[in-house]
């Protein structure tokens, strides 16, 4: 299920300059989410959300943003997120950045926006470790998983990545000594599954369409 833009397929280390951390930056508490076929403003319109901003960098205001909705009167409730249009297998997609977020593992909220498509998200938590993984597919949830636990599975179709995710470096054995990648892990997973390779060029250049939406 890998890429067929021309390069290798992925692997955790193509993202060491994360870090399983998140590497203390931007990826320490975030969400990722990806969708095929669907434009940042439809993206924006399924979500049932409310634009603030066409064209807002990846810069402080966003991460400002983003931190306020988790203060009175919305604790978290309402979620700011950004969205803007990559390239990856088969066209053109939306790329849509949380941080500190969790609308994109949120599956109420995703399920529906992934109807006609593949949606592919995932998240980390430095505050608690936790993160989470999901591939759905035309409102079914094909996959479901915490990265840093891989061995425990859920979806429809749990063991369908299981060859990507030896080759990747997820560890899939519940007795084991060494965790291994997680964070690094899901990016790769997610390269694989939409051929969208995030890099911090692509982020430096980044222009979000933005606005809130409720998690539920």
């Amino acid at each position: 299920m890998s890429s067929n833009l021309g390069r290798p397929a992925a692997v955790a280390a193509d993202y060491a300059w994360i870090g399983d951390d998140g590497g203390g930056g931007l990826f320490s508490a975030s969400c990722l989410t990806l969708v095929r076929g669907v434009t940042p403003r439809e993206f924006m319109d399924r979500l049932g959300a409310r634009i603030m901003f066409d064209a807002l960098e990846l810069a402080e205001e966003f991460t400002d943003l983003s931190f306020q909705y988790w203060d009175e009167p919305h604790y978290g409730d309402v979620q700011f997120i950004g969205a803007m249009t990559v390239a990856g297998d088969g066209g053109d997609w939306t790329l849509a950045l949380e941080v500190n977020g969790h609308l994109g593992v949120t599956p109420s909220v995703v399920v529906p926006v992934s109807a006609g498509t593949r949606l592919v998200s995932h998240r980390y938590n430095g505050g608690n470790a936790f993160g989470s993984f999901y591939w759905i597919e035309d409102g079914d949830i094909r996959l479901e998983f915490e990265p840093l636990f891989a061995h425990h599975r859920e979806g429809s179709t749990p063991d369908a990545l299981l060859e990507d995710m030896k080759q990747i470096g997820f560890d899939l054995e519940e007795d084991r000594e060494d965790i291994g990648p997680t964070t690094t892990a899901a990016f790769a997973l997610a390269e694989r599954l939409t051929g969208v390779r995030v890099t911090p060029a692509m982020l430096d250049d980044a222009v979000f369409l933005c606005g809130t939406a409720a998690d539920g």
